[in-house]
Protein backbone atom coordinates (compact mmCIF):
# COMPACT_ATOMS: atom_id res chain seq x y z
CA UNK A 1 0.00 0.00 0.00
CA UNK A 2 3.21 2.23 -0.12
CA UNK A 3 2.43 5.40 -1.64
CA UNK A 4 -1.08 4.58 -2.38
CA UNK A 5 -3.78 7.60 -3.58
CA UNK A 6 -7.08 7.77 -1.40
CA UNK A 7 -9.51 10.48 -1.89
CA UNK A 8 -11.85 12.33 0.19
CA UNK A 9 -15.07 12.03 -1.00
CA UNK A 10 -17.81 14.58 -0.56
CA UNK A 11 -20.14 11.93 0.58
CA UNK A 12 -20.53 12.48 4.88
CA UNK A 13 -23.76 10.18 5.09
CA UNK A 14 -23.47 9.48 9.07
CA UNK A 15 -22.13 12.62 10.37
CA UNK A 16 -24.28 14.68 11.85
CA UNK A 17 -22.80 18.60 12.21
CA UNK A 18 -22.43 18.46 15.79
CA UNK A 19 -20.42 15.40 15.14
CA UNK A 20 -16.66 15.04 17.19
CA UNK A 21 -14.86 13.86 14.25
CA UNK A 22 -11.86 13.77 16.24
CA UNK A 23 -13.02 10.77 18.55
CA UNK A 24 -13.36 9.15 15.42
CA UNK A 25 -10.12 9.31 13.79
CA UNK A 26 -7.75 12.07 15.22
CA UNK A 27 -5.38 11.85 12.80
CA UNK A 28 -3.84 14.68 11.22
CA UNK A 29 -3.30 15.93 7.97
CA UNK A 30 -6.07 13.29 7.28
CA UNK A 31 -8.48 15.18 10.24
CA UNK A 32 -7.81 18.62 8.34
CA UNK A 33 -8.55 17.51 5.18
CA UNK A 34 -11.62 15.89 6.23
CA UNK A 35 -13.17 19.06 8.04
CA UNK A 36 -12.60 21.08 5.15
CA UNK A 37 -13.80 18.69 3.07
CA UNK A 38 -16.74 18.96 5.11
CA UNK A 39 -16.84 22.40 4.88
CA UNK A 40 -16.94 23.18 1.34
CA UNK A 41 -17.93 19.76 -0.37
CA UNK A 42 -14.06 19.69 -2.32
CA UNK A 43 -12.94 16.52 -3.24
CA UNK A 44 -9.08 16.48 -1.79
CA UNK A 45 -6.21 13.24 -2.65
CA UNK A 46 -3.61 12.42 0.25
CA UNK A 47 -0.97 10.25 -0.59
CA UNK A 48 -0.34 7.91 2.87
CA UNK A 49 2.13 5.55 3.11
CA UNK A 50 3.15 2.68 5.38
CA UNK A 51 5.65 4.65 7.55
CA UNK A 52 2.55 6.34 8.94
CA UNK A 53 1.25 4.60 11.83
CA UNK A 54 -2.15 6.27 11.51
CA UNK A 55 -2.72 4.42 8.28
CA UNK A 56 -1.96 0.76 9.49
CA UNK A 57 -5.29 1.68 11.98
CA UNK A 58 -7.57 3.18 8.82
CA UNK A 59 -7.09 0.17 6.31
CA UNK A 60 -9.00 -1.86 9.47
CA UNK A 61 -11.86 0.34 9.51
CA UNK A 62 -14.71 -1.45 7.68
CA UNK A 63 -16.45 0.30 4.48
CA UNK A 64 -19.31 1.78 6.83
CA UNK A 65 -16.63 3.55 9.09
CA UNK A 66 -14.60 4.28 5.97
CA UNK A 67 -17.70 6.01 4.54
CA UNK A 68 -18.35 8.04 7.34
CA UNK A 69 -15.03 9.62 7.56
CA UNK A 70 -15.12 10.26 3.77
CA UNK A 71 -12.13 8.23 3.12
CA UNK A 72 -12.30 6.20 -0.33
CA UNK A 73 -9.36 4.55 -1.99
CA UNK A 74 -11.68 4.35 -4.92
CA UNK A 75 -10.11 5.99 -9.05
CA UNK A 76 -11.57 9.35 -9.46
CA UNK A 77 -14.62 10.02 -10.72
CA UNK A 78 -15.94 9.10 -14.29
CA UNK A 79 -14.80 11.86 -16.49
CA UNK A 80 -11.88 12.93 -14.76
CA UNK A 81 -9.08 11.07 -16.27
CA UNK A 82 -5.64 10.90 -14.87
CA UNK A 83 -2.63 13.54 -14.98
CA UNK A 84 0.07 10.88 -15.06
CA UNK A 85 -0.54 10.19 -18.49
CA UNK A 86 -0.39 13.68 -19.26
CA UNK A 87 2.74 14.43 -17.35
CA UNK A 88 4.03 11.62 -19.51
CA UNK A 89 3.25 12.94 -22.46
CA UNK A 90 4.53 16.80 -21.89
CA UNK A 91 7.96 15.28 -20.43
CA UNK A 92 9.15 13.64 -23.58
CA UNK A 93 8.15 16.54 -25.85
CA UNK A 94 10.81 19.30 -26.02
CA UNK A 95 9.26 21.20 -28.99
CA UNK A 96 8.06 24.68 -27.28
CA UNK A 97 4.68 24.33 -29.92
CA UNK A 98 3.89 20.93 -29.50
CA UNK A 99 3.79 21.16 -25.66
CA UNK A 100 1.13 24.53 -25.90
CA UNK A 101 -1.15 22.15 -28.14
CA UNK A 102 -0.87 19.31 -25.85
CA UNK A 103 -1.66 21.65 -22.87
CA UNK A 104 -4.30 23.55 -24.45
CA UNK A 105 -6.27 20.18 -25.69
CA UNK A 106 -5.54 18.40 -22.24
CA UNK A 107 -6.78 21.58 -19.86
CA UNK A 108 -9.93 21.83 -22.53
CA UNK A 109 -10.95 18.27 -22.11
CA UNK A 110 -9.87 18.15 -18.53
CA UNK A 111 -12.04 20.95 -17.19
CA UNK A 112 -15.02 19.70 -19.97
CA UNK A 113 -14.32 23.82 -21.56
CA UNK A 114 -15.07 24.30 -25.00
CA UNK A 115 -11.42 26.24 -25.75
CA UNK A 116 -8.39 27.06 -24.16
CA UNK A 117 -5.60 29.43 -24.67
CA UNK A 118 -2.44 30.16 -23.11
CA UNK A 119 -0.62 33.65 -22.96
CA UNK A 120 2.48 35.34 -21.99
CA UNK A 121 2.70 38.70 -20.45
CA UNK A 122 5.09 41.58 -23.15
CA UNK A 123 5.82 44.09 -21.04
CA UNK A 124 2.41 45.89 -20.17
CA UNK A 125 0.37 43.61 -22.98
CA UNK A 126 -0.44 40.18 -23.08
CA UNK A 127 -0.62 37.59 -26.21
CA UNK A 128 -2.29 35.15 -26.84
CA UNK A 129 0.42 32.37 -27.60
CA UNK A 130 -1.64 29.01 -28.34
CA UNK A 131 -5.25 28.80 -28.52
CA UNK A 132 -8.22 25.72 -29.28
CA UNK A 133 -11.80 25.86 -29.38
CA UNK A 134 -14.11 28.99 -29.14
CA UNK A 135 -10.50 30.94 -28.12
CA UNK A 136 -8.95 30.19 -31.43
CA UNK A 137 -9.68 33.52 -32.99
CA UNK A 138 -7.89 35.35 -30.12
CA UNK A 139 -4.46 33.32 -31.38
CA UNK A 140 -1.50 35.67 -31.84
CA UNK A 141 -3.65 39.10 -30.56
CA UNK A 142 -2.63 41.08 -27.66
CA UNK A 143 -4.21 43.45 -24.83
CA UNK A 144 -3.17 45.29 -22.52
CA UNK A 145 -2.75 43.56 -19.08
CA UNK A 146 -4.31 46.62 -17.32
CA UNK A 147 -7.93 45.38 -15.36
CA UNK A 148 -7.57 42.11 -16.70
CA UNK A 149 -8.05 38.69 -15.66
CA UNK A 150 -4.56 38.06 -16.72
CA UNK A 151 -3.59 40.83 -14.93
CA UNK A 152 -5.38 39.19 -11.55
CA UNK A 153 -3.45 35.77 -12.49
CA UNK A 154 -0.04 37.53 -12.83
CA UNK A 155 -0.67 39.42 -9.37
CA UNK A 156 -2.09 36.57 -7.14
CA UNK A 157 0.10 33.46 -8.42
CA UNK A 158 -3.53 31.95 -8.24
CA UNK A 159 -6.63 30.19 -10.09
CA UNK A 160 -9.00 33.14 -10.53
CA UNK A 161 -11.94 32.16 -12.24
CA UNK A 162 -15.61 34.53 -13.57
CA UNK A 163 -18.76 33.04 -14.02
CA UNK A 164 -19.44 35.75 -16.88
CA UNK A 165 -16.29 37.25 -18.45
CA UNK A 166 -18.10 40.56 -19.96
CA UNK A 167 -17.78 42.51 -22.99
CA UNK A 168 -16.31 45.32 -21.29
CA UNK A 169 -12.57 43.04 -20.83
CA UNK A 170 -9.59 44.32 -22.77
CA UNK A 171 -9.74 40.96 -24.76
CA UNK A 172 -13.14 41.50 -25.92
CA UNK A 173 -12.11 45.12 -26.99
CA UNK A 174 -8.44 43.57 -29.15
CA UNK A 175 -10.71 40.50 -30.36
CA UNK A 176 -14.93 41.33 -31.20
CA UNK A 177 -15.90 38.64 -32.56
CA UNK A 178 -14.65 36.60 -29.37
CA UNK A 179 -17.89 35.24 -27.44
CA UNK A 180 -17.21 33.28 -24.15
CA UNK A 181 -19.05 33.35 -20.41
CA UNK A 182 -17.52 31.73 -17.91
CA UNK A 183 -13.75 31.43 -17.53
CA UNK A 184 -10.70 30.23 -15.50
CA UNK A 185 -6.85 31.15 -15.73
CA UNK A 186 -4.38 29.38 -13.65
CA UNK A 187 -0.54 30.47 -13.82
CA UNK A 188 2.13 28.34 -15.58
CA UNK A 189 4.91 28.66 -12.61
CA UNK A 190 8.33 27.13 -12.66
CA UNK A 191 11.23 27.88 -10.26
CA UNK A 192 9.18 30.79 -8.85
CA UNK A 193 9.12 32.50 -12.72
CA UNK A 194 5.88 33.28 -14.04
CA UNK A 195 6.40 31.59 -17.49
CA UNK A 196 2.50 32.64 -18.82
CA UNK A 197 -1.43 32.01 -17.34
CA UNK A 198 -3.08 28.86 -18.67
CA UNK A 199 -6.97 29.79 -19.11
CA UNK A 200 -10.26 27.63 -20.15
CA UNK A 201 -13.88 29.08 -20.96
CA UNK A 202 -17.01 28.06 -21.83
CA UNK A 203 -19.38 29.60 -24.28
CA UNK A 204 -22.09 32.03 -22.75
CA UNK A 205 -24.34 31.03 -20.54
CA UNK A 206 -22.59 27.77 -19.71
CA UNK A 207 -22.32 26.71 -16.25
CA UNK A 208 -19.65 28.52 -14.03
CA UNK A 209 -16.38 25.94 -13.01
CA UNK A 210 -16.57 24.55 -9.89
CA UNK A 211 -13.72 24.34 -7.15
CA UNK A 212 -13.05 21.05 -8.18
CA UNK A 213 -12.19 21.99 -11.70
CA UNK A 214 -10.29 25.36 -10.33
CA UNK A 215 -8.05 22.33 -8.56
CA UNK A 216 -8.05 20.30 -11.37
CA UNK A 217 -6.76 23.15 -13.58
CA UNK A 218 -4.06 24.22 -11.39
CA UNK A 219 -2.57 20.96 -11.10
CA UNK A 220 -2.82 20.95 -15.08
CA UNK A 221 -0.30 23.96 -15.22
CA UNK A 222 2.01 22.50 -12.22
CA UNK A 223 2.87 19.70 -14.50
CA UNK A 224 2.68 21.63 -17.78
CA UNK A 225 4.77 24.74 -16.12
CA UNK A 226 7.92 22.66 -15.69
CA UNK A 227 8.05 20.94 -19.26
CA UNK A 228 7.49 24.09 -20.72
CA UNK A 229 10.60 25.55 -18.66
CA UNK A 230 12.78 22.70 -19.71
CA UNK A 231 11.41 23.35 -23.50
CA UNK A 232 12.45 26.80 -23.23
CA UNK A 233 16.34 26.32 -21.81
CA UNK A 234 16.37 23.53 -24.56
CA UNK A 235 15.42 26.51 -27.20
CA UNK A 236 17.63 28.85 -25.77
CA UNK A 237 20.33 26.71 -25.91
CA UNK A 238 19.98 25.55 -29.58
CA UNK A 239 19.82 29.31 -30.65
CA UNK A 240 22.99 29.93 -28.83
CA UNK A 241 24.40 27.34 -30.11
CA UNK A 242 23.38 28.17 -34.07
CA UNK A 243 24.60 31.79 -33.46
CA UNK A 244 28.50 30.45 -32.04
CA UNK A 245 28.06 28.16 -35.10
CA UNK A 246 27.29 31.15 -37.56
CA UNK A 247 29.86 33.29 -35.60
CA UNK A 248 32.40 30.91 -36.08
CA UNK A 249 31.65 30.50 -40.15
CA UNK A 250 31.72 34.33 -40.55
CA UNK A 251 34.80 34.88 -38.60
CA UNK A 252 36.79 32.11 -40.57
CA UNK A 253 35.47 33.78 -44.05
CA UNK A 254 36.93 36.95 -42.70
CA UNK A 255 40.24 35.00 -42.07
CA UNK A 256 40.27 33.04 -45.29
CA UNK A 257 40.38 36.18 -47.24
CA UNK A 258 43.86 37.84 -46.26
CA UNK A 259 45.19 34.53 -45.39
CA UNK A 260 44.45 33.65 -49.08
CA UNK A 261 46.67 36.93 -50.53
CA UNK A 262 49.15 35.87 -48.02
CA UNK A 263 49.32 32.44 -49.59
CA UNK A 264 49.78 34.34 -53.02
CA UNK A 265 52.72 36.46 -51.99
CA UNK A 266 54.60 33.87 -50.60
CA UNK A 267 54.20 32.13 -54.07
CA UNK A 268 55.44 35.23 -55.60
CA UNK A 269 58.20 34.95 -53.19
CA UNK A 270 59.05 31.46 -53.45
CA UNK A 271 59.23 31.79 -57.36
CA UNK A 272 61.58 34.35 -57.14
CA UNK A 273 59.59 36.44 -59.09
CA UNK A 274 60.45 39.51 -56.66
CA UNK A 275 64.07 38.60 -57.22
CA UNK A 276 66.67 36.06 -55.89
CA UNK A 277 66.73 34.63 -51.93
CA UNK A 278 69.62 33.23 -49.97
CA UNK A 279 69.29 30.31 -48.34
CA UNK A 280 68.69 31.56 -44.83
CA UNK A 281 65.54 33.53 -46.63
CA UNK A 282 64.22 30.05 -48.52
CA UNK A 283 64.13 28.19 -44.79
CA UNK A 284 62.15 31.42 -43.54
CA UNK A 285 59.58 31.43 -46.49
CA UNK A 286 59.05 27.28 -46.09
CA UNK A 287 58.23 27.80 -42.31
CA UNK A 288 56.26 30.55 -43.28
CA UNK A 289 54.07 28.39 -45.78
CA UNK A 290 54.02 25.54 -43.26
CA UNK A 291 52.38 28.07 -40.44
CA UNK A 292 49.98 29.26 -42.92
CA UNK A 293 49.19 26.02 -44.41
CA UNK A 294 48.48 25.25 -40.66
CA UNK A 295 46.17 28.00 -40.67
CA UNK A 296 44.16 27.28 -43.77
CA UNK A 297 43.60 24.22 -42.41
CA UNK A 298 42.11 25.05 -39.06
CA UNK A 299 39.91 27.64 -40.89
CA UNK A 300 38.75 25.13 -43.30
CA UNK A 301 38.05 22.53 -40.29
CA UNK A 302 35.93 25.37 -38.89
CA UNK A 303 34.09 26.21 -42.10
CA UNK A 304 32.91 22.68 -42.69
CA UNK A 305 31.77 22.49 -38.61
CA UNK A 306 29.54 25.37 -39.17
CA UNK A 307 27.82 23.91 -42.72
CA UNK A 308 27.52 20.52 -40.75
CA UNK A 309 26.07 21.54 -37.95
CA UNK A 310 23.03 24.10 -40.02
CA UNK A 311 22.90 20.95 -42.25
CA UNK A 312 24.39 22.81 -45.60
CA UNK A 313 26.98 20.00 -46.77
CA UNK A 314 26.42 18.54 -50.30
CA UNK A 315 27.43 15.35 -51.28
CA UNK A 316 28.42 15.40 -54.73
CA UNK A 317 29.29 12.04 -55.53
CA UNK A 318 31.85 10.34 -58.20
CA UNK A 319 32.90 7.29 -59.69
CA UNK A 320 36.85 6.44 -58.24
CA UNK A 321 39.07 3.69 -57.62
CA UNK A 322 39.36 2.95 -53.77
CA UNK A 323 43.31 2.39 -53.57
CA UNK A 324 43.98 5.55 -55.97
CA UNK A 325 42.57 7.53 -53.23
CA UNK A 326 44.41 5.60 -50.12
CA UNK A 327 47.83 6.38 -51.87
CA UNK A 328 46.44 10.23 -52.68
CA UNK A 329 46.21 10.32 -48.76
CA UNK A 330 49.39 8.64 -47.93
CA UNK A 331 51.07 11.15 -50.55
CA UNK A 332 49.91 13.97 -47.81
CA UNK A 333 50.41 11.98 -44.73
CA UNK A 334 54.16 10.31 -45.30
CA UNK A 335 55.92 13.46 -44.92
CA UNK A 336 54.66 14.04 -41.47
CA UNK A 337 54.89 10.76 -40.09
CA UNK A 338 59.11 10.97 -41.46
CA UNK A 339 59.33 14.29 -39.51
CA UNK A 340 58.48 12.56 -36.54
CA UNK A 341 60.66 9.18 -37.58
CA UNK A 342 57.55 6.82 -37.93
CA UNK A 343 56.90 4.38 -40.38
CA UNK A 344 53.87 4.87 -42.97
CA UNK A 345 52.53 1.46 -44.46
CA UNK A 346 50.13 1.30 -47.10
CA UNK A 347 48.62 -2.29 -47.91
CA UNK A 348 45.57 -1.91 -50.87
CA UNK A 349 44.69 -5.09 -52.03
CA UNK A 350 45.09 -6.12 -55.84
CA UNK A 351 41.51 -6.30 -57.69
CA UNK A 352 40.37 -3.06 -57.92
CA UNK A 353 37.49 -1.86 -55.57
CA UNK A 354 35.46 0.80 -57.35
CA UNK A 355 33.19 3.21 -55.34
CA UNK A 356 30.32 6.05 -56.01
CA UNK A 357 30.82 8.15 -53.13
CA UNK A 358 32.08 11.86 -52.78
CA UNK A 359 35.47 11.54 -53.36
CA UNK A 360 36.76 14.75 -51.58
CA UNK A 361 34.61 14.47 -48.38
CA UNK A 362 36.30 10.66 -48.09
CA UNK A 363 39.73 12.19 -48.67
CA UNK A 364 39.36 14.55 -46.17
CA UNK A 365 37.97 12.02 -43.47
CA UNK A 366 40.90 9.93 -44.68
CA UNK A 367 43.57 12.33 -43.94
CA UNK A 368 41.93 13.67 -40.47
CA UNK A 369 41.97 10.17 -39.08
CA UNK A 370 45.31 9.38 -40.16
CA UNK A 371 46.72 12.84 -39.65
CA UNK A 372 45.27 12.34 -35.94
CA UNK A 373 46.89 8.76 -36.41
CA UNK A 374 50.94 10.28 -36.54
CA UNK A 375 50.11 13.42 -34.19
CA UNK A 376 49.22 10.85 -31.35
CA UNK A 377 52.13 8.28 -32.03
CA UNK A 378 55.44 9.24 -30.97
CA UNK A 379 57.23 5.71 -31.64
CA UNK A 380 56.78 3.11 -34.08
CA UNK A 381 54.49 3.01 -37.10
CA UNK A 382 51.08 4.12 -38.52
CA UNK A 383 49.52 2.00 -41.27
CA UNK A 384 46.81 2.84 -44.00
CA UNK A 385 44.91 -0.31 -45.09
CA UNK A 386 42.33 -1.14 -47.70
CA UNK A 387 39.53 -3.87 -48.19
CA UNK A 388 36.30 -4.54 -49.32
CA UNK A 389 33.60 -6.52 -47.10
CA UNK A 390 30.60 -7.34 -49.32
CA UNK A 391 29.02 -4.04 -50.33
CA UNK A 392 31.03 -1.95 -47.83
CA UNK A 393 34.53 -0.32 -48.17
CA UNK A 394 36.83 -0.38 -45.39
CA UNK A 395 39.95 2.06 -44.81
CA UNK A 396 41.41 1.64 -41.78
CA UNK A 397 44.18 3.44 -39.85
CA UNK A 398 46.23 1.63 -37.11
CA UNK A 399 48.77 3.10 -35.38
CA UNK A 400 51.33 2.28 -32.07
CA UNK A 401 50.35 5.60 -30.29
CA UNK A 402 49.19 6.83 -27.13
CA UNK A 403 45.37 4.97 -27.48
CA UNK A 404 42.37 6.18 -25.51
CA UNK A 405 40.87 4.88 -22.47
CA UNK A 406 37.39 3.74 -22.77
CA UNK A 407 36.10 6.25 -20.40
CA UNK A 408 36.62 8.69 -23.43
CA UNK A 409 35.36 7.46 -26.10
CA UNK A 410 32.03 8.86 -25.54
CA UNK A 411 33.29 12.55 -25.71
CA UNK A 412 36.19 11.66 -28.56
CA UNK A 413 33.61 12.41 -31.48
CA UNK A 414 32.19 16.19 -29.93
CA UNK A 415 33.08 19.04 -31.13
CA UNK A 416 36.11 21.34 -29.63
CA UNK A 417 36.80 18.20 -27.67
CA UNK A 418 40.40 17.06 -26.80
CA UNK A 419 41.07 14.24 -24.51
CA UNK A 420 44.54 16.00 -22.99
CA UNK A 421 42.52 20.22 -23.04
CA UNK A 422 44.07 22.37 -21.08
CA UNK A 423 46.41 24.98 -21.33
CA UNK A 424 49.23 22.21 -20.96
CA UNK A 425 48.47 20.10 -23.53
CA UNK A 426 50.93 18.81 -25.56
CA UNK A 427 48.84 18.39 -29.27
CA UNK A 428 47.72 21.32 -31.02
CA UNK A 429 44.19 21.80 -33.27
CA UNK A 430 40.47 23.07 -32.95
CA UNK A 431 38.98 19.31 -31.25
CA UNK A 432 37.04 19.60 -34.41
CA UNK A 433 38.76 16.96 -36.77
CA UNK A 434 37.06 13.74 -34.90
CA UNK A 435 33.54 15.43 -35.12
CA UNK A 436 33.78 16.39 -38.73
CA UNK A 437 35.39 13.17 -40.27
CA UNK A 438 32.12 11.14 -38.30
CA UNK A 439 29.61 13.60 -39.30
CA UNK A 440 30.66 13.58 -43.07
CA UNK A 441 30.95 9.71 -42.65
CA UNK A 442 26.99 9.80 -41.62
CA UNK A 443 26.44 12.37 -44.46
CA UNK A 444 27.80 9.61 -46.80
CA UNK A 445 26.08 6.62 -45.44
CA UNK A 446 28.78 5.17 -43.96
CA UNK A 447 30.19 5.38 -39.77
CA UNK A 448 33.23 5.32 -38.29
CA UNK A 449 34.55 2.28 -35.96
CA UNK A 450 37.08 2.75 -33.29
CA UNK A 451 39.46 0.14 -31.17
CA UNK A 452 41.22 1.34 -28.75
CA UNK A 453 43.73 0.26 -26.01
CA UNK A 454 45.99 3.15 -23.93
CA UNK A 455 49.84 2.74 -24.35
CA UNK A 456 48.67 0.03 -26.93
CA UNK A 457 47.15 2.15 -30.34
CA UNK A 458 44.14 2.69 -31.87
CA UNK A 459 42.32 1.25 -34.87
CA UNK A 460 39.91 3.85 -36.83
CA UNK A 461 38.49 1.99 -39.67
CA UNK A 462 35.93 4.19 -41.97
CA UNK A 463 32.97 1.89 -43.23
CA UNK A 464 31.59 3.44 -46.59
CA UNK A 465 29.50 1.68 -48.90
CA UNK A 466 30.79 1.17 -52.40
CA UNK A 467 28.40 2.45 -54.17
CA UNK A 468 26.57 5.64 -52.14
CA UNK A 469 24.89 7.42 -55.27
Amino acid sequence: MAGAEHSLVTDLTGLGADCDTRALYPAEPLLEALLATRADGVERRLILSEADRDFDALVGLDAEKRLVLGLSDRAPAAGQPPLRPLARQMAGETDTAALLEILCNEASSQCAAAGAAVLKAVGHEGEIVAAMGILGVARASRFPLARSLARDVIRTRDVVSVADFGAHRPLIKAVPELRVGPVMLAPLIAHEVMLGVLGVTRPVGGHPFTKREANRLRAIADYAAFALWKAELLEKAQAADRAKSRFLATVSHELRTPLTALAGYEELLADQVIGPMSDAQRDVLERMRSVTHHLASMIEEVLTFSSLDEGREIVRPTDFLAADLARATAAVIEPLARQKRLFFGLSVPEAPIRMTSDVDKVRQILVNLAGNAVKFTDAGEVRLELEQEGPEVRYIIRDTGIGIAHDDLDRLFKPFAQLDAGLTRRHGGTGLGLYISRGLAQLLGGRIEVESEPKRGSIFTLVLPADAA
